[in-house]
């Protein structure tokens, strides 16, 4: 079963079953950040942080795997123990995603999103090794290195998949009342998880199964731990400070323990790396709600831009894998994997130097909002005639009919009152003024924009009606947001109603209150789908008192503004408060090219790294030692997040793309003074041995184990 010139059978149960737990992983984490900001009402500062720590914390949890495989249970029971928690914790998210269960949807989702990353942290260092452990070395050495290309290929074509599978059913499928399926988003992993498992098992009888013969983890700590008390105690000088457990410990555990630390060392670099490429599940989704995902006539939410980097992986490996690295070869330029490490870390700075340009061009289209001490307020002349105002931060300066006028920067601590001098005709229109001149006031709150209404009241005296503040924040997926303010100058109508019609035949509707007269009321901001909206007014008296089509554009803020007046609409206008997306979501993609390009030959290379340079013994906890480097690099996301030291988003990614490139001139130097383990033939078929500066005895850490349970 096991020839040299062919692929061992169980590499390819291994690999089937690495396709399905990534599609499940990749689907639910796609749309985690929508379903955190959308239906649990996180902020997006709040929801970056939550969406890290998740992340965090499935990088952190291999150690543990690590110790479970290595002393416990060997890598099959330890990858089919964790698959099982990782699956209730996918039914857990499932079941709160349903919202007509009477349960606490925070804390089902808290608790399953827990067990998933329990549950994938434990899988995720074993394996790799358990694969790479299904090769006759060094036969098949060559073999074993294309094992690693073609092992992240199907990590990408799982998430690949399942990034573009889940989003679509979360959108295509409404369940129970809402227009999104966030239950099915969830269940359609947990489905796949059930597969994988059911995958694993099956081919149990194929696997070559090792079981720990020592407990090398604790051998490894205990070693580490008396080489340094001895160290400190005697202050004896040595060539390395192990060397200070000579005598006590097993010198082939020493020389191993040797090799793994150097390995480690090297790893301290690398949690930058990891905190740019994760957040293209954060920010970058986030910087993508910002944009016009109009693609002709389809629509790309910005959830779904994030299957750009696995499908250009699925691509690009295969072309690195056959053309490039043996060019570059040839000319003896990237030869070993620290080289392709640092050359992917510096790409990796420029893609987010990409994504800091198109952040520029994209602020140019955000709303100018308040500093510190200051407020702006919008005056909207909803009279059917010109008006002149003035207040104390501003001169005389006319107002149109119908136009909006920003005043921008008034001097505000914490809230101030102002005084507005309105001027107006004696005749406005079919409006006759008994006086022509208005005094007004307003209050503006600190770093607030509000909003200031002129009307009249039913006296026929203008007044000023201010709205609450207005919420320029644009919706993670990217819809319209939209809200009506109506005006009731007399208590004409009763029971007014505005319906929005969609073109789909959407309807969304509001409900006027039935207040007393001269007053106004307001709506919340509704998300509707873009397009075209038939704007109906009706009310008791009149079941069609006006009608007018307005056209919602994806990514704008809306406020549909309403005056009813003595038997009629005698205004309504939609103003925009944030521009539509203009820029369209296409330009991510040269910063997602170069994060791919970037993920290839520094995530590639990283597990060959960290599998061919580890010691047979130690493999697992070299795995673990690189993924924990994830968590801490999601861990400085999360404290650069919080600490909000820009106002610019585009500046947080410049300092991002400079942090990568100082730290991989220091990864390169650290990496000149590592020398390579290398493999070596021996006349058995099933030993390895590995050659540092001499040849080390080989000691066996692992035996066969049948195919029945311990």
């Amino acid at each position: 079963m096991y020839l040299d010139k062919s692929y061992p059978t169980a590499v390819f149960c291994i690999i089937a079953t690495e396709f399905c737990e990534r599609f499940s992983f990749c689907g639910l984490r796609t749309i985690l950040s929508l379903y955190l900001r959308n239906i649990l009402l996180f902020s997006e500062n709040a929801a970056t942080v939550v969406y890290h720590i998740f992340i965090m914390v499935c990088y952190i949890v291999p150690m543990v795997g690590a110790v479970c495989a290595d002393i416990y249970f060997g890598r099959y029971r330890t990858i089919r123990n964790f698959a099982i928690i990782y699956l209730i914790g996918n039914i857990l998210m499932c079941i709160a995603a349903v919202p007509t269960i009477d349960i606490s949807p925070l804390a089902f989702s808290a608790l399953g999103l827990i067990l998933i990353a329990i549950g994938t942290g434990g899988i995720k260092p074993c394996v790799a090794a358990f694969g790479a452990e299904q090769f006759n070395l060094p036969a098949q050495k060559e073999m074993l290195l294309h094992f690693f290309s073609i092992f992240y290929f199907t990590i990408n074509l799982g998430g690949f998949v399942g990034m573009t599978l889940t989003p679509i059913l979360k959108k295509a499928v409404s369940c129970f009342g809402d227009d999104t399926c966030y239950a099915l988003g969830f269940g359609f992993p947990a489905a796949l998880m059930i597969l994988s498992i059911f995958l694993f098992i099956v081919g149990k009888n194929v696997y070559k199964l090792k079981s720990p013969k020592k407990k090398v983890i604790l051998e490894f700590f205990k070693c580490g731990w008396y080489a340094l008390v001895e160290k400190f105690r005697t202050m004896k000088r040595s060539d390395h400070w192990l060397d200070n457990a000579r005598g006590k410990f097993n010198v082939k555990l020493i020389e191993d323990m040797k090799i793994v630390s150097a390995i480690l060392l090297l790893y301290t670099p690398l949690p930058i790396f990891w905190s740019l490429f994760d957040q293209q599940g954060s920010r970058w989704t986030f910087q993508a709600s910002h944009m016009n995902g109009n693609i002709m006539g389809t629509q790309i939410t910005p959830d779904q831009m994030q299957v750009v980097n696995p499908a250009m992986v699925l691509i690009l490996i295969p072309i690195f894998d056959r053309i490039f690295y043996p060019c570059f070869s040839k000319i003896n330029i990237l030869e070993n994997s620290l080289h392709r490490m640092a050359f992917g870390g510096i790409i990796a700075g420029t893609a987010f130097l990409s994504a800091g340009i198109l952040e520029l061009a994209l602020e140019t289209t955000y709303p100018e909002l308040p500093r510190r001490h200051h407020a702006s307020m919008n005056i909207m002349n909803t009279l059917p005639c010109d008006l002149k105002m003035s207040h104390s931060h501003s001169s005389l300066q006319t107002i149109d009919s119908g136009e909006l006028v920003r005043i921008k920067n008034m001097m505000c601590n914490n809230f101030s009152t102002y005084r507005l001098a309105v001027v107006a005709p004696l005749q406005c229109d079919d409006i006759r003024f008994h006086n022509h001149k208005f005094d007004l006031s307003a209050v503006c709150i600190e770093q607030q924009i509000d909003s200031v209404l002129i009307g009249i009241n039913e006296n026929n005296e203008i007044q000023a009606y201010v709205t609450d503040p207005v919420d320029f924040k644009k919706s993670l997926s990217g819809t319209p947001r939209v809200r009506i303010s109506y005006i009731k100058s007399s208590d004409y109508f009763h029971n007014v109603t505005v319906t929005l019609k969609g073109t789909s035949g959407l309807e969304d509707m509001y409900f006027v209150q039935d207040s007393p007269s001269s007053s106004l009321s307001e709506s919340a901001y509704m998300e509707v789908p873009q397009g075209v909206y038939e704007c109906i007014v009706s009310s008791n008296e009149e079941k069609h008192l006006f009608e007018k089509h307005f056209h919602l554009a994806y990514g704008g803020v809306y406020s549909l503004v309403i005056r009813g007046s003595r038997g009629e609409i005698a205004f309504a206008k939609l103003y925009t408060m944030s521009v539509p997306n203009t820029v369209n979501i296409l330009w991510q993609i040269p910063q997602y090219f170069l994060i791919s390009v970037a993920e290839i030959m520094f995530g590639v290379a990283g597990l060959e790294f960290s599998f061919t340079q580890a010691p047979r013994s130690m493999k697992t906890v070299t795995i673990a030692g690189w993924y924990l480097s994830v968590a801490v690099g999601n861990f400085l996301v999360i404290i650069i997040t919080q600490l909000n030291m820009f106002r610019s988003q585009a500046h947080e990614f410049f300092l991002f793309a400079i942090l990568i490139v100082a730290d991989m001139m220091l990864f390169m130097e650290m990496a000149s003074n590592y020398k390579f383990v290398q493999m070596i033939d021996t006349p058995t078929s099933t030993s390895t041995i590995f050659l540092t500066e001499e040849v080390l005895p080989f000691e066996e850490y692992y035996s066969d184990e049948d195919n029945g349970e311990q």
